[in-house]
């Protein structure tokens, strides 16, 4: 305040020295009762705000300063408030539910300015702790949508009470910029086109407690074309720079797609336009069914098992202590999450490592469920299994949709997702939540998992497509698609990013002219080097207790890292602007 009364009215302040002034206590006084409000529904937290103000108020000053003024402390309770902002009285209709919920009237007032850090707090947390509240929200704001977070809600009810001009800042998470439950915040923003300005911390934590990354999310009530952005490298140098220090992009909010906001820090956004302009998406190279999710049997604990011996026609397995025996010709490859050997690894020869009961077969339909009359006829030792199971699978938490149309369905998998798909003979396969090197390649027919960030997704060329799969993996894999899958996907402590297909769809692949000599030639060199380095892989996991050997394969390893690192250099030639492109896994583990 002391630099709004230096523009405009100095002989309201009190100087202290040469070139410095403060306000009058009086004054101080008078805006602190007109000037500032709040509301919390923590009692202690309302106390505490009030003990905070009063301690400020009297910051500076001494008995001569204070004493003319009695009483000297002002009363605070019209100031700051006890009560639950998100919900009014006339949202509850319940007595005993409102004494816990504890509504708050704003009685059409609206403020100027509203800043905060509103709670973030996911829905499920919102079931357990608030679940009184939960359906009001999702009755009331349009932005509690899906598994919203609580913070989508006080954005909405800020905007409600701000005027018409008025000024909102909050500090919330960035995510809400990218995940799916975030759409109608989303569109909420870009529609009445209130976004000024977008500050991300990137990789930085603000919160020492906490793993968030968060921005500053300012508003105006009033329309607006266009909103600046950009993000912080370095917080600490930051928070000592001058405002015209600070580079910030324009982004058109038109431009802006609701699905995902694609926001680009201003020193990267050539290299990404011109990423951009010579590739199309990753959708556009393998077509519309060509990116999916796994399978899910909504009970792999029962269908899922790791072969203890197995003869001409069974597989032996262990479950809960006892052994079993089924028929080979009713499984499937599959690959179980690990973190031994055999872990998702771009470079490491992939293999599955479990198997599935399969229930299904191919038909010229598609792929239809084996009856129970079939199983028990063609492989006993699968029906006697199944049936022991029966209990666990028949059970109607198991949630199986579309709802079988008969009582003999109930070995089916949970979902049909996938079933003639996932068992291609030659895709890549994604770990959803990855960081790095998590494309591996499979040619066994090995079925998936999905479930959200735990499972994994497939990629998976045409038979008559003319690019190499090796090459598909190697810019899957590059630090450029890892950087573009941050900016498109949420990513989490350590550099973990959620690449699900929604991700993995809009991935840019620097298109390859086949007619073109030189085209045709990188591409076959980036193809060529990435399959000889699974295979150098391969030679170092046989060669693993042989360390004169491995210190050579090695070696020889990094020599086709450095050189497919140069391929792509050469590919995406973004010149100068090469540099500047993050190591997103560096970045997030050294915040």
């Amino acid at each position: 305040m002391v630099d709004f009364y230096l523009v405009n009215d100095t002989t309201k302040l009190i100087q202290t020295n040469i070139n410095t002034y403060k306000l009058p206590f009086n004054l101080k006084r008078k805006l602190l009762l007109n000037c500032i409000f709040g509301t919390d529904k923590d009692y202690n937290a309302v106390e505490a705000a009030k003990f905070g103000l009063l301690l400020k108020l009297l910051e500076g000053e001494d008995n001569n300063s204070v004493s003319a003024k009695n009483p000297i402390l002002p009363d605070l309770s019209s100031n700051i408030h006890f009560g639950n902002t998100l919900i009014t009285p006339q949202d509850v209709k319940d007595r005993k539910a409102a004494i816990k919920i504890n509504p708050f009237d704003f009685d059409k007032e609206q403020y100027d300015v509203i800043v905060g850090n509103p709670p973030y707090m996911k829905s499920e947390d919102m079931k357990q702790f608030t679940p009184l509240e939960l359906p009001i929200y999702k009755k009331k704001y349009t932005t509690a949508y899906k598994q919203f977070d609580k913070y989508f809600v006080f954005i909405e009810r800020g905007l409600e009470l701000l005027k018409d001009g008025g000024w909102f800042g909050y500090i919330v998470p960035s995510k809400f910029a990218k995940v799916g439950a975030g759409v109608k915040l989303r569109e909420l923003l870009q529609d009445k086109r209130y976004i000024l300005n977008i500050v991300s911390f990137g990789s930085n934590q603000v919160f020492n407690s906490k793993t968030t990354y968060t921005c500053l999310l300012i508003l105006r009530k009033k329309t607006s074309p266009s909103f600046s952005y950009t993000e912080i490298r370095n917080l600490t140098e930051w928070k000592v720079s001058e405002k015209d220090d600070i580079e910030y992009q324009t982004i058109k909010t038109d431009s802006l797609n609701k699905e995902v906001w694609v926001l680009v820090s201003p020193e990267l956004k050539k290299a990404f336009d011109k990423i951009n302009t010579q590739s199309v998406s990753l959708e556009d190279i393998v077509g519309r069914e060509g990116i999916f999710n796994g399978i899910q049997t909504s009970a792999n604990a029962i269908y899922i098992f790791q072969a203890t011996k197995k003869d001409k026609t069974y597989y032996y397995f262990e479950k809960k202590g006892e052994t079993w025996k089924i028929e080979k010709a009713i499984t499937k490859p599959y690959f179980q999450t690990s973190m031994g050997d055999d872990n998702l690894n771009t470079y490491r020869p992939f293999k599955p490592n479990a198997r599935v009961i399969y229930p299904y077969k191919a038909t010229k339909k598609g792929v239809d469920l084996i009856s129970l009359i079939e199983i028990k006829k063609n492989f006993p030792e699968a029906y006697k299994y199944l049936l022991h199971n029966k209990p666990a699978l028949d059970n109607p938490k198991r949630d199986i949709k579309p709802e079988p149309q008969t009582k003999d369905e109930w070995h089916r998998y949970g979902r049909h997702q996938s079933l003639d798909k996932c068992g291609l003979p030659e895709k890549i396969i994604v770990g959803v939540l990855s960081v790095g090197d998590k494309y591996a390649i499979d040619f066994h027919g090995t079925l998936i998992s999905s479930g959200g960030t735990a499972g994994y997704c497939v990629v998976a060329l045409p038979p008559d497509s003319p690019y190499s799969i090796y090459y598909i993996q190697a810019l899957l894999n590059s630090r450029y698609l890892e950087w573009y899958s941050a900016l498109l996907g949420e990513v989490f402590r350590g550099g973990y990013i959620a690449r699900g297909t929604k991700v993995l769809k809009r991935l840019p692949i620097r298109k390859i002219d086949f007619t073109n000599k030189d085209d045709k030639v990188i591409h076959d060199k980036i193809a060529k080097v990435q399959k000889e380095l699974i295979l150098k892989q391969g030679e170092i996991d046989q060669n693993h207790n042989d360390k004169r050997t491995l210190t050579r394969l090695n070696r020889e390893f990094e020599f086709l890292k450095n050189d497919i690192n140069e391929l792509l250099k050469t590919l995406f030639d973004l010149g100068n602007d090469d540099s500047l492109i993050p190591l997103i896994k560096e970045m997030y583990e050294a915040n």
